[in-house]
């Protein structure tokens, strides 16, 4: 696994909305089970709209999750770190690949996100990978709240939200690409009305329309091809994959113990 990134092959798929424990146990199970001189990506949206938390983010006796309930938003537990995200009006991704093949958890992390503003700005949103910001803690309140360094912002203010893992030799790579909206429900249920002054940037306030979100993916697809190389095609998800996403659907992703582990 020490190869260029060139020299992988690359599946992508392009998924429909689902639940949030189904998509995080999918993105751990493609990471788990990777295979040597293969990566994948896939990009997908939330049903029910979903709060996620970063993999070892304070989040029990938080959240007012009776009121939650009631605006139809539902909670997951990621296993990537960063803070929490709403995910609402959104194309998120996941990259999956052998870490080495892609020099390491920083090099690929740029790689990435520079994939990320390249299909970004084909659209015409002119995004720009961050040099400043700071690396905040767990538990420092709502991820799109400030950018960190080598994040995708746009104007200064985070448009796209990224989290890492690494799973055995695999990288991990997912995050949140922002259609509309804001964040707001975050400091709501917990309170914090006053953590979160400055909405994230959106691709449609750039782009001053209505955005098709598998458009969006599609330009976020052939930016990702041009950043990361080698040979691409849209295929099924393996036996193997499915199986192991099942398992920690319901080991895991799916159950309260995971979600408020902390």
């Amino acid at each position: 696994m020490t190869d260029g990134p060139g020299a992988l092959h690359w599946r992508l798929h392009l998924d429909a909305a689902a639940a949030g424990s189904w998509n995080m146990a999918l993105d751990h199970a493609l990471a788990e089970t990777l295979r040597v001189g293969t990566g994948v990506v896939r990009f997908y949206a939330w049903d029910p709209f979903t709060i996620s938390f970063g993999r070892n983010e304070p989040a029990r006796g938080l959240y007012d999750v009776a009121a939650a309930g009631r605006e139809g938003l539902a909670f997951v537990r990621r296993p990537t770190g960063g803070r929490a995200v709403l995910h609402a009006h959104e194309v998120t991704y996941c990259v999956v690949a052998p870490v080495r093949t892609l020099g390491g958890v920083r090099a690929a992390y740029r790689r990435i996100n520079e994939g990320l503003v390249e299909g970004l700005c084909a659209l015409g949103v002119p995004a720009e990978v961050s040099a400043g910001g700071a690396a905040l803690a767990p538990d420092a309140g709502p991820c799109f709240q400030l950018p960190a360094p080598g994040e995708v912002v746009l104007e200064a203010r985070k448009l796209v939200g990224s989290a890492q893992v690494r799973v055995g030799q695999a990288l991990l790579q997912h995050g949140s690409v922002i259609l509309r909206g804001d964040q707001s429900p975050l400091t709501r249920l917990t309170g914090r009305g006053l953590d979160d002054p400055v909405p994230p940037a959106t691709v449609e306030d750039a782009m001053g329309e209505t955005m098709d979100p598998h458009r969006v993916a599609e330009a976020l697809a052939r930016g990702l091809r041009l950043a990361l190389g080698g040979e691409w095609d849209e295929g099924s998800y393996l036996p193997g994959e499915m199986e192991a996403a099942r398992r920690l659907q319901g080991e895991r992703y799916g159950r309260e113990t995971w979600t408020w582990r902390r």
